[in-house]
């Protein structure tokens, strides 16, 4: 396969990334390209430090407590307002669903359901879920036909995104503890032997070891357990490095988390998240996107984004 002007060899990426549980391949986004998204990034960015999203509140519930206790435990590096926003984000979030509270205790809740704090590293670090790809540089990176190609490969031809993310790693931080992605942290063990879901990372900013790239046990995703959720180091972990418009790609089975940034300036990326068609995905981008973008769109893309990948209503009920 050809892809920005060389060609690739996209066996020997299938065959690795099931070997190792990831690949990286260099050289796919031009310059251009590049200083494009970072531009997109950073206006993502300063939105959600200035202006988060925070549509009002809801209703307490008697396990608002014990909510609110597991948040600054999982996140402990994150502001104090920035879990009271997430707070008020999941109090919204249940009255607009009549009320309806969580039948089992919050550390059993799918993370689909539960909101997460976007800054982190004690105010450094910036995290912007849901990035609706109707900026088209967003758009440029879901339809690599590089990338759809290795989704494809594991996940089936009808997968779908199950969420667009960037982030920037702030210096000095060590913001992640060792996981894997939803919705295996939710499974019991051993997890799945079929991959459910695989996570890409487009390499906005070099990769090293010094400013933060992700950390990953190789083959750890072959032992179906999920590590324990803790920072510090691994035994066998290595650094997924990479210049500026790499892209990194592995099984969300794989052990992983972001690295310690000890350099003075802040580590991008944008991430694209697939899962098979019938996986709930982490976002639902369909209300996000108004019928004039949707028209603009390819069918390719508007099917990743859940346009004719969702349930039906089969019947018109009763009034």
């Amino acid at each position: 396969m050809t892809t920005a002007g060389r060609s690739i060899d996209i066996a020997s990426a299938i065959e690795k990334l099931g070997l190792d549980g990831y690949t990286v391949i260099e050289g796919l986004l031009s310059p251009d390209e590049l200083e494009e998204l970072r531009t997109a990034m950073e206006k993502q960015f300063q939105r959600q430090r200035s202006a988060p999203y925070d549509p009002g509140d809801g209703d307490s519930h008697p396990d608002d407590a014990q909510i609110d206790k597991y948040l600054r435990q999982m996140y402990s590096t994150a502001p104090s307002s920035e879990l009271d926003r997430v707070m008020r984000l999941m109090r919204y979030n249940r009255a607009q669903n009549y009320g309806t509270p969580w039948p089992v205790p919050v550390e059993s809740v799918l993370k689909n359901f539960l909101p997460r704090p976007e800054i982190e590293g004690h105010g450094s670090t910036v995290y912007v879920s849901s990035a609706a790809p109707t900026v088209p540089i967003f758009a440029r990176l879901l339809e690599d036909p590089l990338l759809l190609r290795l989704a494809r490969s594991v996940l089936g031809d009808d997968c779908v995104l199950s969420d667009m993310s960037l982030n920037s790693i702030g210096p000095h931080t060590d913001n992640g503890a060792w996981h894997v992605d939803v919705p295996l942290g939710q499974l019991p063990e051993p997890l799945p032997e079929i991959p459910l879901t695989l996570q890409c990372i487009w390499m906005v900013d070099d990769f090293t070891v010094e400013n933060g790239a992700t950390r990953v046990v190789p083959r750890s995703h072959q032992s179906l357990k999920k590590p324990k959720w803790k920072r510090g180091e691994m035994k066998d972990e290595v650094a997924v490095t990479g210049p500026a418009g790499s892209m990194a790609i592995w099984y969300s089975s794989l052990w992983h988390k972001p690295g310690q940034n000890v350099t003075d300036t802040p580590r991008r990326a944008a991430l694209c998240y697939f899962c098979r068609s019938w996986v709930k995905p982490y976002s639902d981008f369909r209300p996000l996107i108004s019928p004039e973008q949707a028209e603009k769109m390819s069918p390719t893309l508007r099917y990743l984004l859940g346009f004719s990948a969702n349930a039906v209503v089969r019947n018109r009920g009763e009034t």
